[in-house]
């Protein structure tokens, strides 16, 4: 090799990003979705919190009066509130549908977008609640891990009726 070449490999090797070892898969996000919604038919917040990063966030809106309400929370705080509110739901169904999933180029991120169906039985009154998922995923000590979801919060039945 001469002079000019390892420069170049080194230079090359920066260019195209992470080590094959250290790049996301489309399969690890997918196991992660799938690990953690197994976790959430069984009321498991413990396994749930396993896979969000320290520095995790979740934001919901939904419709609160004539307007969107916003809520930020973090890791504990959204840990707390699944937490309580599977303690007091008599009953809970749980079903994630039309996932899509993407690895950034970098390859250390991830994002996928999902609707998340909830069916919860409260005091005797059922209701179905449906959330448009954005959810984002990080390389985090060589493991996948999500880092925020956001969305957008239906509350009712959001199930459109027959024919629309």
């Amino acid at each position: 090799m001469d002079r000019y070449t390892v420069p170049l490999l080194a230079a090359l090797l920066l260019a195209c990003g992470p080590l094959a070892a250290e790049r996301m898969t489309e399969q690890q996000i997918r196991q992660v979705i799938q690990a953690t919604d197994a976790a959430a038919q069984e009321r498991d917040t413990g396994s749930i919190g396993g896979y969000l990063s320290e520095d995790f966030e979740k934001i919901i809106e939904f419709p609160h009066e004539k307007y969107m309400a916003r809520v930020k929370l973090d890791k504990q705080q959204y840990l707390e509130l699944i937490d309580d509110g599977w303690d007091s739901a008599e009953s809970y169904r749980y079903h994630r549908g039309e996932t899509v999933i993407h690895v950034m180029p970098d390859g250390v991120s991830g994002l996928s977008y999902s609707t998340v169906t909830e069916n919860v039985t409260l005091d005797g009154d059922s209701m179905v609640s449906r959330f448009r998922e954005h959810a984002f995923y990080a390389l985090e000590d060589d493991r996948v891990v999500i880092t925020r979801i956001s969305g957008h919060t239906l509350v009712g039945d959001t199930t459109p009726a027959s024919g629309q």
